[in-house]
């Protein structure tokens, strides 16, 4: 479980580091980072099952990376997993180094 805790602690913090990276002001930040953090909360199945999602839906949960994130918590600690615990963790792990790599690349591109 700390595993999915740590890695997507790191996703969260990659991605607030590449938008901030190419915003030029506070502001603007909030707003885009609630834009995608709810959206990406409620189609993760923390809430709901993701079993009885519609077919598009469905789909664009394969694409959230915070789907696998809880997917894999919930492995860990009740043992009940949708995708499977080495799916969970490769597609995490993807998501969150890549987002790890983009964001140290637009935060070294900024000009003070």
């Amino acid at each position: 479980a700390l595993l999915f805790m740590a890695l997507i602690a790191l996703l969260f913090c990659s991605l607030g580091t590449a938008i901030a990276s190419v915003l030029e002001n506070v502001h603007g930040f909030q707003l885009i980072m609630n834009l995608l953090v709810m959206p990406t909360f409620f189609l993760s199945g923390a809430l709901f099952p993701l079993q009885n999602l519609p077919e598009l839906l469905y789909k664009v949960t394969i694409f959230n990376p915070l789907s696998y994130g809880v997917d894999g918590l919930r492995g860990s600690l009740i043992h009940s997993s949708h995708f499977g615990i080495l799916l969970n963790i490769s597609m995490l792990s993807l998501f969150s180094f890549s987002l790890l790599f983009v964001g140290a690349f637009l935060f070294s591109r900024i000009e003070v």
